[in-house]
């Protein structure tokens, strides 16, 4: 068996504070009594950390940046702490990604500006709902703000990399931690699990609380992992957010076609927090035959009442693996009386605070080294993801034009992302002729009427046939094409 110890939403209560000793010594105590738990609890081998290292500062506040350093001091101490009680000091078996309290508001802030009176898009609504708009909308001021500075605002997670670097700095990952790839790969089990640590920050800042990863994180993670060569027993994916069927670009939750993603690249467990209570299910996907992907939220280890869910405390989980990787007990922990830590019975089809999860095997005998044909696909893939990570999407273009990926999912996206941002309409038009999903279809629109097709992009805008547009998208986009025709015809 291997068991995984997680924690999320480290984040401490200004009201009601709890200390690093307190937070040990209830853990360590309760690690005392997994012996006489029915059923028993493996002691832990690794350590999860997902999200919400700390609580962060508000929008304005002066010397904000000397407040989030002390309190990523604490959660130094707290962690290294933890690791050498459990591990003996070994950090290289402890996998961290952020949150959103790990996102500076006030970096995030001073990378934007106001929209001026008479500079507003046309359609404000339609506008913050495209995926990776530049626009905010700031409710507090009524006023419409704009990522001027992306250099500046990309900085907002500047102080949790610090803090990253600083933890593992001396220890020897297989996998060195990238800041810029949204994603971070860890082994465990002396190599047969893999986690792969994804940030579901793309695009949240101080007036966005979307939650989605990078366009290329997920099939990064797994060229990554493949091109290492590990054909691993278990993947588990980490992130922060809890996930929701059809949440709005401006919700917290993370859409559901992210952990179809996931499944279809074989993760099989996928651990998360954010949302303050521990909950267990399973989601499953056709890729081709049925696969599965065992979900698991922590509840928040630090919160104080005012922030947690009435009826939950802080809670964490314990994920222990069987021998064959097939199945998973997690044991969730709730602090009662005296900030003692007792099974919990508040998870939906808990039994004494343990949910019996099924998990599926890989068969890696199906794997194997890639053929020329696939090898060479994979360092164009590469490749155009270094061009558009450095902002030459025309290179990138030019890469992945020719290479045939216009029915491979991965090379689509980053196709349908080079012409757009190389602002090549025509040949994103081309690309776009049979969108697969609702993104798709908003980008043919656009980039019809980017060509001056305006019948054919409300055509192709109330279609039946296709993917299905949010209604009010729909009629925010066709109020928008309506202006441009009445425009072209003055």
């Amino acid at each position: 068996m291997f068991s995984i110890l997680h924690l999320s939403d480290l984040h401490r209560s200004d009201t009601e504070p709890i200390s690093n000793d307190t937070l040990i010594a209830s853990l360590l105590a309760d690690c005392d009594r997994y012996g006489i738990e029915t059923p028993t609890i493996r002691l832990p081998d690794a350590m999860v950390i997902s999200g919400d290292i700390i609580w962060g500062a508000k929008l304005g506040q002066t010397r904000f940046d000397e407040d989030i350093g002390r309190q990523y001091e604490v959660a130094m101490e707290f962690l290294v702490q933890l690791t050498e009680r459990l591990f003996a000091g070994d950090r290289t078996r402890v996998v961290l990604v952020p949150g959103n309290h790990d996102c500076c508001w006030n970096t995030a802030f001073s990378g934007m500006t106001p929209v001026q009176p008479g500079e507003e898009p046309r359609d404000v609504l339609a506008e913050l709902e495209f995926p990776n708009s530049p626009f905010r909308w700031n409710w507090n001021e009524r006023k419409l703000y704009k990522v001027s500075d992306p250099d500046r605002y990309s900085q907002r997670l500047d102080r949790y990399w610090e803090f990253v670097d600083q933890f593992y700095e001396g220890f020897d990952l297989k996998f060195p931690i990238q800041r810029e790839t949204g994603y971070n790969l860890f082994e465990l089990d002396d190599g047969r699990i893999l986690v792969a640590a994804f940030a579901s920050l793309h695009g949240n800042d101080c007036f966005s609380t979307q939650a989605s990863f990078e366009p290329t994180a997920i099939p990064g993670a797994a060229l990554r992992a493949r091109d290492a060569g590990g054909y691993y027993d278990l993947r588990i994916a980490v992130w922060h957010h809890g996930v929701y069927s059809q949440p709005s670009y401006r919700s917290d939750y993370l859409a559901i076609n992210s952990v179809y993603e996931l499944i279809g690249h074989g993760f099989q467990l996928g651990l998360h927090g954010h949302q303050h209570f521990a909950e267990v299910g399973s989601h499953y996907v056709h890729v081709p035959g049925e696969h599965e992907m065992a979900l698991v939220s922590a509840g928040s280890l630090c919160a104080g009442s005012k922030d947690l869910p009435r009826g939950v405390d802080r809670q964490y989980n314990v994920v222990v693996v069987s021998d064959d990787y097939s199945e998973a007990l997690i044991h969730v922990r709730e602090m009662t009386r005296g900030n003692h830590f007792a099974a919990s019975s508040k998870v939906s089809s808990l039994d004494k605070g343990v949910v019996r999860m099924r998990l599926t095997r890989r068969d890696n005998s199906r794997e194997g080294p890639l053929n020329p044909e696939k090898a060479r696909r994979a360092a164009l893939i590469l490749s155009a993801e270094g061009e558009l990570r450095s902002g030459r999407c025309e290179k990138a273009l030019e890469i992945l034009e020719d290479g045939g990926f216009e029915t491979d999912a991965y090379g689509r996206s980053l196709l349908i992302q080079a012409a757009e941002d190389s602002e090549e309409w025509e040949k994103l038009v081309v690309v776009l002729a049979d969108p697969r999903t609702a993104d798709e279809r908003i980008k043919l629109v656009a980039a019809l009427a980017h060509t001056g097709r305006i019948e054919e992009a409300m055509t192709r805008l109330v279609e039946p046939s296709g993917p299905i547009l949010a209604e009010h998208v729909q009629h925010e986009m066709k109020a928008r094409l309506n202006r441009m025709a009445a425009m072209n015809e003055k």
